[in-house]
């Protein structure tokens, strides 16, 4: 009767494992009758269970439903604000009667990438452009970059189709390292990385993502190519290089660290693993550590979901292919003939 039970309750989550979120299911583990599920969210990447993002919901505050069992974190709002359906909105600022307008707006550009010398500033304009069809209020907002940027304005009113610039400061600590966080208007969200090197520079250095658009499918591995570049002597060097993967809440993914001996400029290229990284966006940083100084430089890529192959397509132009070859086939044999044909009646 025990071994019917077992046999039942194996069909049972057989036709039922879809819905299982689980890596490891155990029948009779450790000589008991206990059916064991180990919870994990690779089983239902395995399922094509691809999680939402906070941009494709459109939020920027906020936590929620994933879509897949899981929550989705989508930051807080700053200091007189607060969040009301996704957006972060100014405290005592509701709306009366039929309630504030739906918010859709354009950003550009989506995402800076700034070098930097320590105690530096620079200055960038954002464009926001309301693509709706009434006058909206945007509020502004950063995350993580305290002291390291100051906005022109916190909110902005925009009329339909109007297109308003944002002013930007970014300010470079007196600590060379790579900063990441966010500046978030409304439901938009602009990626920041600030490279700040030393003011003393014997080298330099950069690293660009060759994956094409700069997008890796999840699993591949991340392309890229490392530029050395000496500004002092020309003096043999051992250079520490040190990668780091992380996305712009600052969360690091992957650390790898090599020595490099330097006579003149480098360039060499180098791939990382993305095995264990979700969708979204993230940066990878290089810091290059000599004596007396230390040189920063990123780049963006972004993870996402592996386009399945179209069979119909491949069978399709595999036909395609061999047809071609047929006839070129044909055409050969049939010059080839004639030609013997020539050949005959001349003789």
């Amino acid at each position: 009767m025990i071994n019917k039970n077992k046999t039942v309750i194996f069909i049972l989550i057989i036709f039922f494992l879809p819905a299982i979120s689980a890596d490891i299911i155990s029948l009779n583990s450790g000589g008991s009758e206990n059916i064991i599920i180990s919870p994990s969210a690779h089983i239902e990447g395995f399922f094509s269970c691809v999680p939402d993002t906070c941009a494709s919901l459109g939020y920027s505050c906020g936590n929620w439903d994933d879509g897949c069992g899981g929550i989705l974190s989508c930051g807080t709002c700053g200091s007189g604000y607060t969040c009301t359906a996704g957006s972060c909105v100014a405290e005592g600022g509701g709306g009366g009667g039929g309630g504030a307008p739906t918010v859709n707006i354009a950003v550009s550009p989506t995402e800076f990438d700034i070098d930097l010398v320590i105690n530096t500033a620079v200055d960038k304009v954002i464009e926001i452009t309301n693509l709706g069809t009434s006058t909206i209020i945007v509020y502004i907002f950063q995350q993580g970059l305290d002291n390291m940027v100051i906005l022109g304005e916190t909110s902005l009113q925009l009329a339909s189709g109007e297109t308003k610039n944002l002013n930007v400061r970014f300010v470079a600590p007196d600590t060379a390292d790579n900063y990441v966080g966010k500046i978030i208007i409304a439901n938009k969200v602009v990626s920041v990385s600030l490279n700040v090197k030393t003011k003393l520079l014997l080298f330099d250095s950069n690293i660009i993502v060759l994956n094409k658009d700069y997008r890796v499918a999840q699993g591949d591995k991340l392309r890229t190519q490392v530029t050395l570049i000496p500004l002092g002597d020309e003096d043999r060097l051992d250079v520490t290089l040190n990668y780091e993967i992380k996305n712009y809440d600052g969360e690091v993914y992957l650390t790898q660290s090599e020595t490099v001996l330097v006579e003149r400029q480098m360039n060499f290229k180098r791939s990382f693993d993305t095995g264990g990284l979700s969708f979204g966006k993230y940066i990878i940083g290089l810091e290059l550590v000599y004596p007396n100084g230390v040189a920063h430089s990123s780049a963006h890529f972004e993870i996402v979901e592996r386009v399945p192959i179209d069979f119909g397509n491949l069978v399709f132009y595999s036909i395609i292919a061999i047809l071609v070859v047929a006839i070129l086939i044909v055409i050969s044999l049939i010059i080839r003939k004639r030609k013997q044909g020539v050949s005959q009646e001349q003789s």
